[in-house]
């Protein structure tokens, strides 16, 4: 999948005097809306703008509607939004940390991902994949292991 980039200046840190290194970014051509995204869907399936337009305002509802319950919410093939904590610094022992700690609660996005050759590969990049759930390790989740998902999964 080609990107178009663009080079932006970066300092490394912890040099003095500061050195200037250039580095590829992504360069994007603009934003689309929903609006955009449901004229585009529209185009290519049996449902008008306003049907499509309709369906990805209740998606995002529900999306808001369950974090806010606290579930992650997962798309197949885009991948799971969920909320994460912004906190303060940690403290020594768990019987310390309080729910004071937490700054603030941000969404958070794990693009899905399969394990292929030991590689990842992101579904997102246009491949098509099958849903293969892993821990940080790497290694697989066996599927029907029980309804709760450890931290460490993905």
């Amino acid at each position: 999948m080609p990107q178009a980039f663009q080079a932006r200046k970066f300092f490394i840190p912890k040099t003095d005097p500061k050195q200037e290194v250039y580095k590829p970014v992504p360069y994007y051509f603009g934003t689309l809306s929903t609006q955009d995204a449901a004229d585009q869907i529209a185009e290519e399936s049996s449902l008008t703008k306003g049907d499509v337009l309709n369906v990805l305002d209740r998606y995002q509802r529900y999306v808001i509607k369950n974090l806010q319950k606290g579930y992650k919410v997962e798309l197949l093939g885009f991948g799971t939004v969920y909320n994460r904590f912004v906190t303060e610094k940690g403290v020594a022992t768990a019987p310390e940390v309080k729910a004071t700690h937490i700054r603030t609660i941000v969404p958070g996005f794990s693009p899905s991902y399969t394990i292929l050759n030991g590689a990842r590969r992101y579904s997102l990049l246009g491949e098509k994949t099958s849903l293969l759930k892993v821990t940080i390790l790497g290694t697989p989740v066996e599927e029907g292991g029980g309804d709760s998902e450890s931290p460490d999964e993905i």
